[in-house]
C-alpha cells in the first residue's frame, strides 16, 4: 500500500514538474524551410495562392477529419480567406501580395495566431519555395508538443510535410492531363452575365483562377440561378502588348438588367458551329488544347470562323474539386466544316489558319 501511494506522489510530482515545465517554456516559434520544386515559378505561385488546393497538401487540414472549408469572398489574391470548422476552427488570410513573388498571411485557429511568409525565386531545376512560419502557442498546444519532441521539432515537421505535400501534389495535379478532339457541334444561343477582364499572357490562368470565384458569389449573393456552367469568352490577343482580353461568363435564363456602374454586364452570344477540344487537367494546359484544335482545323482544310470568339466551358472546375487533374474543360472553336464550305463558298481570310496570333474583335 505504502509502495503504490509513493508511486501514486512520484507521479504527482512528475506531472506538477512536466506542467511548470511547459508553462516555462517560450509559446513563441519560428521556423523556415525551402525546398525546391520541379514547376515553374508561376505554377507553384498560383497554386499556393489559391486557397482552395490547401485542401491537398497542408498538413495540418490533411491531418484533420470532418473539416468543413467556407470561402467568403476572393480564394486567391490579396485579402483571399478561408474558413474552417469541425474538430478545430479557424481561418486564413492573405494580408500582403506580391505577384509571383512573395505571399504573406495570417491564420488564427484555437485561439492562437500564426504569420506564413512565403518567398518564390526561380532556380535551377524549378522554383525555390521559402516557407516561413511564426508562431505562439497556448498552454495545450505547448504540451501537445512537448510530448511529441518540442515546439520547434514539432512544428518543423508539420511544415516540412506540408511542402513536401505540396511537391509531389504538383507533379501530380498540374502535370497529369489529357486532351480529346472531338468533333464539329452546333452551339445554342447563349445568355450571360460576364465580368470582362484584360491582363498580361502570363497572368490568364491566374485571372481566371479569380475572377470564377468570384462571379460564383455575385450569383449566390444576389440569389440568380445560373443556366449552365460557367465559361470564358477570349475577345482579343494583343501580341504587341502581350495581353489577353476575355471574360468570364455565367449563363442564365433570361435577360437581366445589371445596375450602372458595375464591372458585371449582360452579354447575348450568338449561336454558332464549333470544333470542341476537351481538356482533363488544369487550366495552365488549355494552349495545348487549342494548339490540337488548330492542327486538326487545318489538316481538315476547315474554315475558322474568326468573327466569333473561342469559348472554354468548365463542366467540372474547382467549385466542384480542388483537384485540378480532375478538371474538365471544353474548347469550343468557331468553325465552318469542308461541306458546308462546298454548299456555301465564303471567302477564306488570309488571316484564318493564324493561331494565337489571331487577333479577335473586342466585342460581338
Amino acid at each position: 500500500m505504502k509502495i503504490f501511494r509513493y508511486l501514486v506522489l512520484l507521479l504527482g510530482l512528475f506531472a506538477l514538474g512536466t506542467s511548470v515545465f511547459i508553462a516555462t517554456q517560450k509559446p513563441n516559434y519560428s521556423v523556415t524551410r525551402s525546398l525546391v520544386i520541379k514547376n515553374p515559378r508561376s505554377v507553384v505561385f498560383d497554386y499556393v495562392d489559391n486557397y482552395r488546393n490547401w485542401e491537398t497538401f497542408a498538413a495540418w487540414i490533411l491531418e484533420q477529419n470532418g473539416t468543413n472549408f467556407d470561402y467568403p469572398g476572393n480564394a486567391s489574391g490579396k485579402g483571399a480567406e478561408v474558413h474552417w470548422s469541425g474538430d478545430r476552427n479557424g481561418s486564413l488570410k492573405t494580408i500582403g501580395y506580391k505577384t509571383q513573388t512573395t505571399l504573406y498571411q495570417v491564420m488564427e485557429e484555437a485561439g492562437n495566431t500564426t504569420i506564413f511568409h512565403w518567398q518564390f525565386k526561380d532556380t535551377l531545376g524549378g522554383t525555390k519555395v521559402t516557407y516561413r512560419i511564426q508562431g505562439k502557442l497556448d498552454f495545450k498546444s505547448k504540451a501537445a508538443a512537448f510530448f511529441k519532441g518540442g515546439v520547434q521539432s514539432t512544428m518543423a515537421a508539420l511544415y516540412e510535410r506540408t511542402l513536401t505535400n505540396l511537391s509531389k501534389t504538383l507533379d501530380k495535379e498540374i502535370n497529369t492531363f489529357s486532351i480529346n478532339v472531338g468533333e464539329a457541334v452546333n452551339r445554342p444561343r447563349i445568355m450571360c452575365l460576364k465580368q470582362y477582364a484584360r491582363c498580361s499572357e502570363k497572368e490568364v490562368t491566374r485571372t481566371i483562377k479569380s475572377l470564377l470565384p468570384r462571379m460564383q458569389l455575385f450569383f449566390k449573393r444576389n440569389k440568380i440561378a445560373a443556366s449552365g456552367k460557367p465559361f470564358i469568352v477570349y475577345h482579343q490577343f494583343d501580341r504587341v502588348q502581350h495581353e489577353v482580353a476575355l471574360s468570364v461568363c455565367m449563363p442564365v435564363r433570361d435577360s437581366i438588367h445589371i445596375m450602372e456602374g458595375s464591372d458585371i454586364t449582360f452579354l447575348v452570344y450568338p449561336p454558332h458551329k464549333a470544333l470542341k477540344v476537351t481538356l482533363k487537367g488544369d487550366y495552365s494546359h488549355t494552349q495545348k488544347a487549342w494548339q490540337k484544335g488548330f492542327n486538326f482545323i487545318y489538316a481538315k482544310k476547315w474554315l475558322r470562323i474568326t468573327h466569333l470568339n473561342i469559348t472554354e466551358v468548365y463542366r467540372k472546375s474547382m467549385a466542384e474539386t480542388p483537384h485540378p487533374s480532375q478538371w474538365e474543360t471544353d474548347v469550343y472553336i468557331p468553325v465552318q466544316p469542308l461541306t458546308l464550305q462546298r454548299e456555301r463558298p465564303v471567302v477564306k481570310d488570309s488571316t484564318a489558319t493564324q493561331t494565337t496570333n489571331q487577333s479577335i474583335p473586342e466585342e460581338n
